[in-house]
């Protein structure tokens, strides 16, 4: 926040202001990442999910008793992208990586998503705050009378 001008250091005040504001934008930023992160975790589930759906990843595991979507639900939560993709190797094999390729792409898309909303939350109201305190230093600034108008004699373009 502006308090003084560039040239001179900013008062004890104008630092104790920035402070609280960086206080404020840390304690801010720990409950908007703690729901990104489920968020994303959520995104992850829903894309393994999707992922064995489409290839019913499930007809890999005859000796399974319960239905597909038992599987599906418990699968996506347990299994890793890594053992997931090891499976899609073994029903399709060479079309594997393109596949994986793919469900990384997808899933990249999702999390950005969730991440760039997460941020959007986090930095508005900051730089809404930030705003607020700019416009409120400036108003405290004293005004500068404006420079007077230099006198045509004192004007070295009409001394001889």
């Amino acid at each position: 926040m502006i308090d003084e001008p560039h040239d001179s250091k900013p008062s004890a005040r104008a630092r104790l202001w920035k402070a609280a504001f960086m206080l404020i934008a840390a304690v801010y930023a720990w409950p908007v990442f703690w729901v990104a992160h489920d968020r994303v975790q959520e995104v992850n589930r829903k894309q393994r999910h999707q992922l064995i759906v489409r290839h019913q990843l499930w007809e890999l595991h005859p000796e399974y008793a319960g239905t597909p979507q038992t599987w599906t639900r418990f699968a996506s939560i347990l299994l890793s992208d890594r053992q997931l993709m090891r499976r899609i190797k073994r029903k399709y094999g060479a079309l594997a990586e393109q596949i994986e390729l793919d469900y990384h792409r997808d899933l990249f898309i999702a999390q950005a998503e969730v991440v760039l909303v997460a941020g959007a939350l986090w930095a508005l109201p900051l730089v809404v705050l930030y705003g607020v305190g700019e416009l409120a230093a400036r108003r405290r600034q004293p005004v500068r009378p404006p420079e007077p108008e230099r006198s045509a004699t004192s004007d070295s373009r009409y001394r001889p």
